[in-house]
């Protein structure tokens, strides 16, 4: 198969691919390394949860996404890296047994001023299950590495004026595509009240640091060689002659190890076993920085929002969770709810 570039995408056009199955012993093995609740890992304990059995971490679908594109498309492509993931719904749960496959359309490409080498595409995914149910819908982006770079920075986008304000009465015409990522709070010291386990004691505001994670050579090959194999994340000679210059972590690796970090304050919290809370998903997710072999990386939360949902005694916590590498930059953001019990 020939090498995709930039110049090769075309919005509107449609991929479908992948046959990727599930069993009972990968889904708890992910859980453990990264997501360890009990509907993820004890088919038992997850019949009395909200999702009613045994289910992937929704981190696992995102990285069994990954893999799927990467045999099907992205590997043959002249992917450069990905810039983020501004939309990821959960809307079913993946069960033990589940065939996974995927619908990928390109939404549109832009053209960087900065680099004539490459641009940018979006894309939309819709991943279903073998009965035709769909589990998750993705929307995110890639930078791609152009055939032919430019000669000359693109023009500028044409400005457009703006449009008159519609009566009260009448919907807007288009949902904007991207809302822009909330900012911190003024920041209350409470790790405890940062977490969702308690709909009632979770605090707006409440921040807490979660952990640090070790990226070694070996913990990024380990990842890379299941979900995202790409040679910059499997080989250090590999990275070194790459863009970024160094091996590499997967992005969603970072954001897993996020959930981990995550599942570790919840069980300090707990004194233990920590109770099992869905998620929707998460929204407006940036790689700001690569993270290289040999990083240390830290992770935080903090509570943005909280409200209560139609489904009576349950609430959404939404929080802004960040990574910091050693050096203090952020190589991480992204915004994420947890479905959590109210008092009665």
């Amino acid at each position: 198969m020939s090498q995709i570039y930039f110049e090769d995408f075309a919005p509107g056009e449609t991929r479908s691919y992948g046959a990727y199955g599930f069993t009972q012993e990968a889904i708890i093995a992910f859980a453990a390394e990264y997501d360890a609740q009990s509907f993820h890992m004890d088919a038992e304990l997850a019949r009395h949860t909200l999702l009613g059995g045994l289910s992937a971490s929704g981190w696992h679908t995102c990285s069994a996404l990954m893999r799927m594109m990467a045999d099907d498309w992205l590997g043959s492509s002249a992917c450069i890296a990905g810039v983020g993931i501004e939309d990821n719904r959960w809307l079913a749960p993946v069960r033990p047994g589940d065939v996974l496959s995927a619908q990928t359309r390109t939404l549109e490409k832009t053209e960087l001023r900065s680099r004539l080498d490459a641009g940018i595409v979006r894309f939309e995914t819709a991943l279903r299950n073998q009965d035709g149910v769909e589990v998750m819908r993705q929307t995110g982006s890639n930078l791609f590495a152009r055939r032919e770079p430019l000669r000359q920075p693109p023009a500028p986008p044409a400005k457009t004026p703006p449009a008159e304000t519609p009566p009260a009465e009448t919907p807007p015409a288009e949902t904007p595509r991207r809302a822009s990522a909330p900012q911190p709070l003024p920041r209350i010291d409470d790790r405890f009240a940062a977490l969702p386990d308690d709909y009632d004691s979770a605090q707006v505001g409440a921040y807490a640091e979660l952990g640090e994670t070790v990226f070694s050579a070996s913990f990024i090959r380990a990842y890379a060689l299941d979900f995202d194999p790409f040679p910059f994340h499997l080989d250090e000679e590999a990275g070194r002659n790459h863009a970024l210059g160094a091996m590499s972590a997967a992005g969603l690796q970072t954001a897993c190890c996020w959930m981990r970090q995550f599942i570790a304050l919840r069980r300090e919290a707990a004194g233990g076993e920590v109770p099992s809370r869905a998620s929707p998903g998460f929204a407006n997710l940036l790689w700001r920085r690569p993270v290289l072999a040999g990083d240390r990386i830290s992770y935080s939360t903090q509570v943005i929002a909280k409200r209560p949902i139609s489904k009576p005694g349950l609430g959404l916590v939404q929080s802004l969770n960040r990574a910091v590498n050693q050096r203090g930059e952020l190589v991480m953001d992204f915004t994420a709810a947890v479905i959590t019990p109210m008092a009665a």
